[in-house]
């Protein structure tokens, strides 16, 4: 029993399990600790490779900037004033207009027709009016007549009267004889009075009954004049010189009154139209310089019309050109910055390649042989340069070359 005990003791002291498995923990052990130091040792980049700037006091001036294109200042929209067919389209985009120049031909049949009634109505009124005309113009000749005859009458019975009382002075006429004389004539004064007021009241009359005919006439005329000039404005002239920039109708096509037909650049002055970020726009107001970039030209303008509104996270700016750029053309794609603050000491830096707009940016900053993670605020400024705002200080050098892929290291090592 004793003996075999021991036998048992010494197999399980000479075992080489226990051996194995602290030979294995030691390996364990060695790999984490040259794994820990690995991770613990920073990334290097090449110093080479690595393109630093170094942060400066100076006059900064800072922009915001956005894409566009170039618009005509002054353009003339040629639109349907009714509802028509298209008969002929006259023009091309790119032809040179003058302001008599036919851009198109339409027609409506109801307009014609309705012209036709017009002039009907017209010359109805006008025979009204002078069947009117005529017959106040006899019964005033009429009048006229009886009051010839009344004053000849008058004047003979004066006459009469006069010699009656001469004769009764004389003693050849009785008394009798000179009073029927005096009433006959006062009778027939009474009586050409009365003739006069009455011409003078038919005279008064013609012109009350004759007005309304007029007016009728005269807006008769107008509504004829009327129908005639909707009719000539189917007859599509451009009204003024210029170049047409676009035509939207095809012959046979309907149009409803107010559809765009065509537009004609009436001088050769350009804009830009820019596109800039809603939050950026809130600096930006009109006068302000600005410089449009057209390929590698750059031309020098201003602001002059802010949109009061956002459409689709960017505010439309117009900006005028100081100066024409030769072969420029309307629609043509260009991008532009607006000058919108300037700062007389300011810590500026060369920008980096990931700043393209404001805000919060993780940067490397040099400290020896290392590049430390630092948070930076940054504005875009003038001449490919960034506002430092916070996170950095004047003599710092800063990698601005790409090293996003490191972002998540908070120190570089440089070789």
């Amino acid at each position: 029993m004793d003996g075999t005990r021991t036998d048992r003791q010494l197999a399980r002291r000479r075992s080489p399990w226990p051996v194995g498995v602290a030979a294995a923990l030691l390996v364990a052990l060695a790999a984490t600790i040259v794994l820990a130091r690995a991770r613990a040792s920073p990334p290097a980049v090449p110093l080479a490779e690595t393109e630093l700037a170094r942060v400066t006091r100076e006059v900064l001036v800072e922009r915001v900037s956005g894409p566009g294109q170039l618009v005509p200042r002054h353009v003339r929209w040629l639109t349907a004033t009714h509802r028509a067919r298209v008969e002929q389209v006259r023009v091309q985009p790119g032809d040179r207009v003058t302001a008599d120049t036919l851009v198109a031909v339409l027609r409506n049949p109801e307009m014609d027709l309705a012209l036709l009634e017009a002039r009907r109505e017209l010359s109805a009124a006008r025979v009204q009016l002078g069947a009117t005309d005529r017959s106040l113009a006899e019964r005033a000749a009429a009048l006229a007549l009886s009051l010839s005859e009344a004053r000849e009458r008058a004047s003979a019975a004066t006459r009469l009267a006069r010699q009656g009382e001469q004769l009764e002075t004389a003693g050849v006429s009785s008394a009798t004889a000179r009073d029927d004389a005096l009433s006959r004539e006062r009778e027939l004064a009474e009586r050409l009075r009365l003739l006069e007021e009455q011409a003078a009241a038919a005279a008064r009359q013609r012109a009350a009954e004759l007005e309304p005919g007029h007016v009728l006439v005269a807006a008769l005329e107008q509504i004829v004049a009327h129908r005639k000039r909707d009719l000539d404005e189917l007859e599509m002239k451009s009204g003024a010189a210029g170049v047409v920039h676009s035509v939207s109708l095809e012959p046979g096509q309907w149009v409803e009154s107010g559809f765009l037909l065509a537009k004609v650049i009436v001088s050769d002055e350009l804009a830009a139209e820019l596109s800039i970020d809603e939050l950026e726009a809130r600096d930006v107001s009109v006068g302000q310089a600005a410089t449009i970039l057209l390929g590698s030209v750059r031309l020098p303008g201003h602001v002059t019309r802010v949109d009061p509104m956002a459409t689709r996270g960017v505010v439309s700016v117009e900006v005028g050109l100081n100066e024409a750029c030769p072969g420029a053309r309307a629609d043509q794609r260009v991008s532009g910055e607006i000058e919108v603050r300037r700062h007389p000491e300011a810590l500026s830096l060369r920008a980096p390649a990931q700043v393209t707009r404001a805000g919060h940016f993780a940067l490397f900053k040099r400290r020896g042989d290392t590049l430390v993670a630092v948070d930076a605020e940054l504005l875009p400024a003038a001449g490919g340069r960034v506002l430092v705002k916070s996170g950095l200080l004047e003599g710092d050098e800063v990698a601005i070359s790409d090293l996003t892929r490191f972002e998540e290291y908070a120190e570089l090592a440089l070789r």
